[in-house]
Parts: C-alpha cells; structure tokens; sequence
C-alpha cells in the first residue's frame, strides 16, 4: 500500500499510551551521569586550547549523547501515520519495526516513491548510532589528554605535583609562600641537573637504548607536549571527515558547508535527504501464508534536534582546528628556539631585580638557560606562569638564579682584586634595598629581617651575586 494514498480518515490509534510521561526517572538518570564527568575535570598541566579540546568538547559531547538516548529510549523517536483499517496494536510493531529496520527519504516535490529496488539508495540507517558514534568520538577527543598524562608521568618531572605546590592556597601568607618557593625551586633544580642533552656524552648503555631513555633528555617534555598538540589537531581534523562520513553524505563531500550557506544566504533549515524528518519504511506482513508489502509514512522526530547538534559540532570542530593550528605554532616559537627561551628568563629576571642587566650577566644567563634548567625547566615555568601567575613563576626563576650563582661561586671563588667596577659599586651601595616588584608581596617583619641579612658575595665575572636569603637587598 502506497503511503500516498492512505484514507484520510487513518490516524494514530492508540498514540495516547505512548506519550512519555513526566517521571523523575531520566531526571534522576541525568544528575548521576553528570556526577561521573568528574573525572573529565582539568589539571594545571595543559592550556586552555588543550582543555577545549578535552574537558569542553568531550563534555559536550557525552552530555548530547545522553540527552539523544533519553528521547530513544525514554521517549518517542519515531512516529508512523497508520491507515484506520490497522489495529492498534499494530502501531507499536511498525514503529519499532521502522526504527529498526530504517527508513528512507523522498523529497515531496516527486510525484510518486521510487520504485523498490531503488529505495536501498535513499535508506537513512545512521540514526539509531548517533548516541554510541557521540560517547566514541567523546572517547577520541579525551585520549590525547590520557596519552600525555600517563607519558610525562614516566619521565620523572611529577608536573601534577609541582603545579600543586605553586597552586597551593597557602601562598598568600609570606612564610608559607616562601617555603613553597624554595623547596619548589630545589626539586626543579635537581631534576633538571639529572637530565641528558642531545649530543652529550653518555655511558655506552645509555647510547645503546637511547630510544628507551628519551623520557629522562633535557628536551623529552616540551616535544612531547607539541606532539600531543599536533595530535589534538590531527584529531579534529579527522572528526571533520568522520563527521562526514557517518551522515552518509551523497552530493556533498564535507558536511557543513552547504548547511552554512544556506543559513547566511536566508534559505534558513531546509529538509536535506541528511536529517530528513518525513521519511518512509516497507514492511513485510505474512497473512494467511501470502507476504504483503506495506509503506507507512514516518516522522523522524529525533531528527530535528540531531541536525543542529552535528551543524554545532561542526561549527566548532573549526573553530577547534583553527585555535589548535595557532597555539601550536606559538608553542613552537616560544620553547624550540634558544633566544625566545632566554628572553623568557630575563624578563623574570628583570621583574624580580628591575636593576638586573641582560648585559652584565651575558655568560652566566646562556649557561643557567642552557645547562641549568634546560629546555624542560623553561616548559615548566610557562606551566607555572599559565596556572598560577608571573609573579609565582618570577620568584620561582629568581631562586634558581640564586642557587646557580652561588653554585658558581662554590666553583669558581673569586678575590676582591677580580671584581668588577660594577660590582664594587653594588657592594659600596651597602644594604640598600633592591627594587623589585616582589617587596609588596613580603610583610614589614619579613622584609626587615632581610634587610639584617649578612653581605653578599659576587659571581665568577664580578657581577654581584646574591644569595636566597637575601633578595630583597642589594
């Protein structure tokens, strides 16, 4: 029977028992699946364009597929106009019997319906997949996270807990702060001490299972964290083409385009043969050992909503795509090349010291960026800076700048006679306070007891050297 020339007397019957009722049920479904995005929650270990991808879009992602598998499940996603000759407890088979077997898709301006071996080209099978393809992809925009978690993890720079003591609450009473300052400041120090250059000498083993000891080089992070970028990027763009493909796109060969144009062109929604809402289903009833062929019209009312929630999706895979490229390329630019890295440095130099010269300590800058904190250190103390502030990272490279001259002292002492006149003029200067944009952050006990700290020393070039304790002096 011809779904074109249905009696129009046929109706519904018995649709008033389907109607899904108001229960607490989903709601009670909804709140403790929520609860268990928990784990989803960001660390201070990452940017906001990684979070974007792993925290924000895999949220989305889970919550829409629950929503779609409360209105399969839980409601109504199809319904079917049945002729009146049909009982009513028809209604219930054919509509799941659609839903099941899939309907396919005729435009209206067509007279009649394709002929039947014609109609598997048109058939709308994806429907039913959308919350298990949704919970997947989720999946896919979280592994990266994973894989950077459980990587940097091995390679001894437990970042979680660094990132914990520079975030620790108890930073704003001086004391607590400077605790935590020194001791984080220490165990930077000894891990990076302990970490191999590219094209240093190593113990023959080392050079034998190079590969196995990549983790433990000066640079292993930082080339890590662009590797899990690049794969972010390479994810999303790869979603933009799956996206594409589930939704079994004929005409087109990217799905979101054509939908674009036409909403900026006015057309607005138009019924597309990719979320079709009036669609038609075959079916196959054996009565009295004869098969009868019946086409019912069905309306896919899942549909409505499951068209905005991909053209969303692929408005912000772009949107995804385009902050990845460029956080890539400032990440490259910031950590690969030597200079940038340096400058990082002395900028907190210069705000912890506003008398600090890049000139005057020419040599020992390039060694304490080079040698001392290495490439790795500078990738941790942008971590630090994202997470909990330039002037939590200034104090942090302020004390290992200290512990670095005074281990070039302890190396390298130095006589009055081979200071320089810069830094006897330092010396004569006396306890003059240093200006710097860290004193407000000390209380006036704190600071006048650094004040009544012993002298400096002075580094191996002459320049003034100046120990922890006494930052705040010059």
């Amino acid at each position: 029977m011809d779904a074109q020339h249905i009696p129009s007397g046929g109706g519904p019957k018995g649709g008033g028992s389907r109607v899904a009722t108001t229960s607490g049920v989903p709601r009670m479904v909804f709140a403790e699946i929520v609860g268990t995005l928990s784990f989803l929650q960001p660390q201070a270990d990452d940017d906001i364009s990684d979070r974007l991808h792993y925290y924000y879009t895999t949220t989305f992602l889970l919550l829409t597929a629950v929503l779609i598998s409360l209105k399969m499940f839980g409601g109504r996603p199809i319904e079917c106009w049945l002729p009146a000759e049909y009982k009513s407890s028809w209604e219930d088979y054919t509509e799941m019997y659609c839903w099941a077997r899939n309907t396919y898709f005729t435009p209206f301006q067509e007279d009649n319906l394709p002929e039947v071996v014609e109609r598997d080209h048109s058939v709308v099978s994806y429907y039913q997949w959308v919350p298990f393809f949704l919970v997947i992809v989720a999946f896919m925009f979280y592994a990266p996270c994973l894989i950077w978690r459980l990587l940097y993890d091995k390679s001894g720079i437990r970042l979680k807990d660094i990132m914990g003591f520079a975030n620790d609450k108890a930073n704003v009473v001086p004391a607590q702060r400077r605790a935590n300052i020194n001791g984080l400041a220490a165990h930077l120090s000894s891990i990076f001490r302990h970490r191999f250059r590219f094209g240093a000498k190593h113990p023959y083993h080392h050079k034998f299972f190079k590969f196995l000891n990549l983790r433990y080089y000066e640079s292993y992070l930082t080339y890590l964290y662009l590797g899990i970028k690049c794969l972010f990027l390479f994810n999303v763009l790869f979603q933009m083409y799956l996206l594409s493909r589930f939704l079994e796109l004929n005409k087109q060969r990217y799905y979101g385009y054509g939908t674009l144009y036409d909403i900026m062109t006015g057309k607005g929604w138009r019924e597309s043969a990719n979320f079709p809402v009036v669609t038609y289903c075959d079916m196959q009833i054996r009565i009295l050992g004869h098969v009868q062929r019946h086409t019912v019209q069905c309306v896919l009312v899942i549909n409505i909503f499951t068209e905005k929630i991909f053209f969303i999706l692929w408005l912000w895979y772009t949107f995804l795509a385009i902050v990845s490229f460029f956080s890539i390329i400032s990440w490259i630019f910031q950590s690969l090349p030597f200079d940038q890295r340096k400058k990082f440095v002395a900028r907190r130099l210069e705000l912890a010291d506003v008398q600090f010269e890049k000139g005057n300590y020419r040599h020992e800058l390039d060694e304490f960026v080079r040698d001392y904190i290495k490439m790795d250190g500078i990738f941790v103390l942008r971590m630090i800076t994202i997470h909990s502030g330039v002037l939590i990272c200034t104090e942090v490279v302020d004390t290992m700048w200290d512990q670095f001259l005074n281990e070039q002292e302890e190396k390298h002492p130095l006589g009055d006679g081979d200071r320089s006149p810069s830094a006897a003029m330092s010396i004569d200067q006396g306890m003059r306070r240093k200006t710097s944009v860290l004193v407000p952050l000390m209380s006036r006990e704190d600071l006048s007891h650094e004040i009544a700290s012993p002298p400096p020393s002075t580094t191996q070039s002459g320049q003034f050297l100046r120990p922890p304790s006494s930052r705040y002096n010059v």
